[in-house]
């Protein structure tokens, strides 16, 4: 993995908490809208870290942007009881169900996409 300004970049927006925002969304407006736009986000960064990062920065990735919405899922239950909106599940049970969710839909890109070819330059197909 090349820790290069674009993956540090990619990395610092796979720490925005994405799940958290979905969910805080759907409690306070009703609305699933932002998880829809969240899927096609996260399948848009898992696209771009196929073609620039490894497997290993995926999977960090994911474990950062699960940490940050977690530690927001707490700070919520604290301030807020919205523990009942989910039922049967609790916040931090959906989290992590969203969470296992979207890493599958992106090692799912990341296996059945094509990789970036080396030399964009030749086009002659051979």
């Amino acid at each position: 993995m090349k820790l290069n300004k674009y993956t540090i970049l990619l990395l610092a927006v796979y720490c925005i908490p994405f799940v958290f925002l979905s969910m805080y969304d759907d409690y306070k407006n009703y609305s699933m809208i932002v998880y829809g736009l969240m899927i096609i986000f996260i399948l848009y960064l898992a696209f771009l870290a196929k073609r620039k990062s490894s497997f290993i920065f995926l999977l960090i990735a994911n474990i950062l942007s699960f940490l940050s919405s977690y530690s927001w899922v707490l700070r919520v239950n604290k301030i807020e009881v919205w523990e009942g909106y989910f039922k049967p599940l609790s916040s931090v049970q959906l989290l992590v169900l969203v969470t296992v969710l979207i890493v599958l839909l992106q090692v799912a890109v990341y296996l059945f996409t094509w990789p970036a070819k080396a030399d964009k330059g030749d086009r002659s197909g051979r």
